[in-house]
C-alpha cells in the first residue's frame, strides 16, 4: 500500500511540476509603462509599482480593474485570469474619478506631448525573441 501512494505522489508531482504560475513586473514611469508588453499565463500575478513622481491609478479597458493611487513606490497586484481583457491604461486622476464619466478606458488614460496614450498591454502569445 505504501508503494502505491508514494507512486501516486510521484506522478501527481511530475504531472503537477509544470504548471505553475509565474510573477511579472511592470514598472509606472512618467507617462508609460515598462514593459509595454507583459508575457502571461491565466494564474500569474503583475505587480506593478510606481516609480514615477506623480500618483498614477491603473485600469483596464473595460475598467475590469481599477487600482487606488499608487504613490512613488506604491505596488498592485493583478492575478491574470482566462478571460480579462488585456488593455490597460494610466492616469494621474486621483482613484474614485476612474471609469466613472462614461468615457472610454482610452479617453481616460494620460496622453504625452506628442499624443501617445499611456498604455499596456498583457499577452497570452508566447514571448517573441529577437535575433
Amino acid at each position: 500500500m505504501l508503494r502505491k501512494t508514494a507512486a501516486a505522489a510521484f506522478a501527481f508531482g511530475l504531472i503537477s511540476a509544470g504548471a505553475y504560475a509565474a510573477e511579472h513586473e511592470v514598472t509606472i514611469l512618467d507617462g508609460a509603462f515598462f514593459p509595454e508588453i507583459t508575457y502571461v499565463q491565466p494564474g500569474d500575478t503583475v505587480v506593478i509599482e510606481n516609480a514615477s513622481e506623480t500618483p498614477r491609478t491603473v485600469f483596464g479597458d473595460t475598467f475590469h480593474f481599477v487600482t487606488p493611487s499608487l504613490n512613488t513606490g506604491d505596488q498592485f497586484v493583478l492575478t491574470v485570469t482566462e478571460d480579462m481583457p488585456t488593455d490597460y491604461f494610466g492616469t494621474s486622476a486621483t482613484e474614485g474619478t476612474v471609469g466613472e464619466g462614461g468615457a472610454t478606458a482610452e479617453q481616460e488614460a494620460d496622453t504625452d506631448e506628442e499624443g501617445n496614450v499611456m498604455h499596456g498591454m498583457l499577452s497570452f502569445d508566447a514571448p517573441v525573441l529577437e535575433d
